[in-house]
């Protein structure tokens, strides 16, 4: 009993933090650490949030002029970096696991003939990306897609895959049947 009145005041700690720092949230529940928040743009986040942060935080973040929009029912893993630069959106029942990074930006020029890249990430409903996945600009996840451990995704996976490598590719798929959520 003392556990669970200890995890709601924590949860409300957290929604109320984030409210503060001016993100657009409803119920926000941290598990460990409070994430680093950076509010320079605009962060949008629909009903329960959950960020776990045991052993490293969380960065979660919009720059100027950026929009990171967090669907319903979102689970955020620890250490993980998900900061808008111009667009990210992750949609509802994804979960995201241990060290994920969510780029729309490479942030600096690559050569000096080139100029910073920036393009929006999409992340579908249901989507589960797996422990270390790197997602590169202009990359975008099908609905109910699954990727796996240590992949990068750079460009399109397809709804209803398991998606693996360098970069990650289609390798099985999946019938979903209509409302199902991964729990």
């Amino acid at each position: 009993m003392i556990w669970n009145a200890a995890l709601y005041i924590k949860s409300a700690v957290c929604s109320i933090g984030f409210r503060i720092r001016g993100t657009q949230s409803a119920i926000v529940s941290c598990d460990g650490r409070f994430p680093v928040l950076h509010r320079e743009g605009t962060i949008w986040i629909g009903s329960h949030l959950a960020l776990r942060g045991r052993v490293a935080r969380c960065e979660i973040g919009a720059d100027r002029n950026a929009l990171l929009k967090i669907g319903e029912r979102v689970f955020i893993n620890q250490g993980t970096t998900i900061v808008a630069a111009c667009y990210i959106e992750i949609g509802d029942d994804t979960m995201i696991g241990d060290f994920v990074a969510i780029y729309d930006s490479n942030y600096h020029r690559v050569d000096p003939y080139q100029p910073v890249r920036s393009s929006p990430v999409i992340i579908g409903s249901n989507v589960w990306l797996g422990h270390g996945v790197v997602v590169l600009p202009g990359s975008k996840v099908g609905d109910h897609t699954v990727v796996a451990a240590g992949s990068i995704v750079r460009g399109e996976l397809p709804p209803c895959v398991l998606a693996a490598g360098n970069p990650a590719r289609a390798v099985r798929e999946f019938d979903v049947p209509a409302g199902w959520r991964r729990d």
